[in-house]
Order: C-alpha cells, then structure tokens, then sequence
C-alpha cells in the first residue's frame, strides 16, 4: 500500500514532532512547524501517511523561481525502504508544476544516508554555510535545476 502525500495539519503534529526529535539531533520545535501551517504564506508543508500513520513529512518554500527544502524526515522505521524516494519525488514533481527553476537544500556532511539520496536525484553540492547547525557543524547546501529553467 502506498502512503498518502497531504498537507500538514496541527492535528499531525504530535506524530511530526516524535520523528523529528528522533531523526534530528537540533529538531525543530512545535512552534516552527505551526508558524509552517498556519502563517508562512510561502509554505508547503506534508506529510507521508500510510493509513492513518505518519511516517514522514516535509516542509518546504516556494520562493519565485526558488524551491527550498526546510525540512525532510522519514521515521527511522520506515527507512531503506523506498518512502523517502517517495517523498522527493514529489516534491520535485511540485517545484517542475509551480515552474520553479531549482531547488535547494542544506544537509550536514555527516549525514551520508541523506546526501547518498539527494545524489540520486542530480542534487550537487553549490556552497558551504559555516557552523550553520546549533552544535557548530557546517551545512552543505545541494542545488538541483530543474528542466522548467529558462
């Protein structure tokens, strides 16, 4: 059975925040992810439900010609078997609809499962943002263009 793709509702929070907190080790708070519902008009947050479960979710922005991934999880569960291909899928069948020119992301180096994936889908790396994460590691940000670029 295939999951769902929805958008993130407060009602998801709860199942968001459990797999945040432990897939990330600076996870986002609850008031980030609602500010993403309910206030950032630039936002397009999801979740991966498969019956009735959450098992992963993204955030992302659509900013102009700019397609920003905030935020990608699959709950370690459901990881190495294929959701989270699922889930960039569309979100990159979403930023070629709304005719975004590319998309960005920031990934620590030392995440190689994330950055193995993000590889598989043409991401290559643009720039370093420094000490970018809360315990002081680097950030690389990965770009994909996408055929919609004039």
């Amino acid at each position: 059975m295939k999951p769902v793709i929805r958008r993130m509702q407060e009602e998801d929070l709860d199942f968001v925040l459990r797999i945040e907190q432990r897939v990330f080790p600076d996870p986002w708070q609850r008031t980030s992810f609602q500010f993403e519902i309910h206030a950032n008009r630039f936002s397009y947050p999801v979740v991966l439900d498969l019956e009735g479960e959450i098992i992963g979710y993204a955030v992302a922005w659509e900013i102009f010609e700019e397609f920003h991934i905030a935020n990608i999880a699959i709950h370690p569960d459901y990881q190495k078997q294929g959701w989270g291909t699922y889930l960039m899928q569309h979100l990159i069948d979403r930023a070629e609809k709304m005719g975004s020119h590319y998309i960005l992301l920031e990934v620590r180096p030392s995440n190689k499962a994330a950055m193995a994936l993000y590889n598989k889908f043409g991401f290559f790396p643009h720039g370093v943002r420094k000490r970018y994460y809360r315990d002081g590691e680097d950030a690389i940000v990965m770009r994909k263009n996408l055929q919609t670029q004039v």
